[in-house]
């Protein structure tokens, strides 16, 4: 098998579509003699926040030396992107190996009358048989959708669940109040073990994952962002303290990286606290070493051009305090691209309002909106704007109308972040920019 033939047959099973639930990945594992019970996890769900948080975790742990394994979706650029082992990807033979296992067990599955599994499902079959045969001290799982069904919950025993900031998402699946969303979040919290909770979630969030705790034996830690002081901006990121610790620093971009940083290191006091030697050191290198692709993320310099994964409100929203605090004074020309089921019209309404011009585009994805029909709720928020008939056509209007001193952001779906990184790769490679 090559490789390209391991990744079809893994994005095929996406035509059975995404079932919520335990009891296929259960009978899958079980067939694969049950390798999530032979490691330790960190679990991390959440509406916005998760990858960064994920990321914070696992760089620290390495930075303490420990082999630590890496479960995180959608990718960028690359499939193997999903699952690494310090932060490098899973190599393709190792990828094709699994595959061919999978392909083996199915087969047995569907004869004894089970459902074929789905793509999120062999992704965390893989990942599963790839940190346990590469003996990982530690991993890091990022739930895929929800948390409470979600295919990652098949671990029994996490030694730490964390549930980053809650807003709406996936509302047609997950329920579309707050307190739904939270308990579905709420679901990876294990009976006896301690959540850590991101401190500037609504009340009643904090509420539901305060009940449910309860209800199991769980204490409940609140990251506390009162704790955070003397936040200083950085050239490349910030500076703050939080409680006993000075002079942190990271190289995210966003205030709420900072939130999302303190969230990280209360999850890793209690990871120090169950028999991993995480010094102060190792927490401060490691936070200011973590990198997160797609996240207000500076591909270029002269011209400005940088992409976030925002495709929510909740992230719109975020985006825009950042762009606002880094780039006050400097207009902006946006590029959106966004999914058919997303609140594309709340998002715009966040962001756009005082864009110097906004150029719509559609990602290469199924589910995705078409820039035409983007370009007509986009324009009530600014007259300014045009369709592009193609990713690469409408960066070179962004371009064109934002000039060599300008600012461009592209936002609204991760699906198209790989276009606009290759594109700037190939399109601006004489120009200066950020490694």
């Amino acid at each position: 098998m090559k490789y390209e033939e391991a990744i079809e047959f893994i994005e095929a099973a996406s035509l059975f579509g995404s079932k919520l639930g335990l009891e296929n990945i259960r009978y899958l594992l079980d067939l694969l003699g049950n390798p999530q019970d032979d490691i330790k996890f960190v679990h991390v769900a959440g509406t916005n926040g998760k990858g960064s948080v994920c990321s914070y975790i696992t760089r620290v742990l390495m930075e303490a030396g420990y082999r630590t394994g890496l479960f995180t979706s959608p990718y960028l650029e690359k499939f193997t992107e999903r699952i690494q082992v310090d932060l490098i990807n899973i190599p393709d033979d190792k990828l094709i190996e699994y595959v061919v296992l999978l392909k083996e067990k199915i087969g047995i599955m569907i004869e004894a009358g089970q459902n074929h599994p789905t793509f999120f499902e062999l992704n965390t079959a893989i990942s599963m048989l790839y940190f346990r045969d590469m003996k990982c001290d530690i991993a890091v799982l990022e739930t895929g959708l929800g948390g409470r069904l979600d295919s990652t919950n098949i671990i029994k025993d996490p030694i730490v669940s964390v549930i980053t900031a809650i807003g709406l998402d996936h509302t047609a699946i997950l329920g579309d109040t707050i307190p739904q969303i939270a308990y579905e979040k709420a679901g990876i919290i294990k009976p006896s073990r301690p959540v850590v909770v991101y401190g500037d979630n609504p009340d009643e969030a904090i509420e539901v994952f305060r009940n449910f705790a309860g209800k199991i034996n769980s204490s409940v830690i609140i990251a506390d962002m009162d704790g955070i002081s003397n936040i200083i901006n950085t050239e490349t990121g910030y500076s703050f303290d939080y409680k006993n610790i000075h002079d942190i620093k990271i190289s995210l971009l966003g205030r709420h990286q900072i939130k999302n940083a303190v969230t990280s290191l209360e999850a890793l006091n209690v990871i120090g606290e169950n028999g991993f030697n995480i010094s102060e050191d190792d927490i401060k290198r490691g936070l200011e070493k973590t990198k997160w692709p797609g996240r207000v993320e500076i591909l270029q310099i002269k011209p400005t051009i940088l992409c976030d994964a925002t495709h929510n409100p909740h992230g719109a929203a975020v985006l825009r305090k950042t762009l606002e605090e880094r780039f006050d004074t400097r207009e902006i020309v946006y590029v959106m691209g966004v999914m058919k089921d997303k609140d594309y019209n709340s998002m715009a309404a966040l962001v756009l309002h005082d864009a110097k011009a906004v150029i719509t585009v559609r990602p290469n994805w199924h589910r995705a909106l078409d820039a035409a029909e983007l370009l007509e709720t986009v324009r009530i928020y600014c007259k300014n704007s045009y369709a592009g008939d193609t990713i690469e056509e409408g960066l070179k209007k962004a371009l064109e109308i934002a000039g060599s001193d300008g600012v461009i952001c592209t936002f609204g779906s991760l699906y198209y972040i790989a276009d606009v990184k290759k594109f700037v790769r190939e399109r601006l490679s004489g120009t200066q920019g950020i490694d």
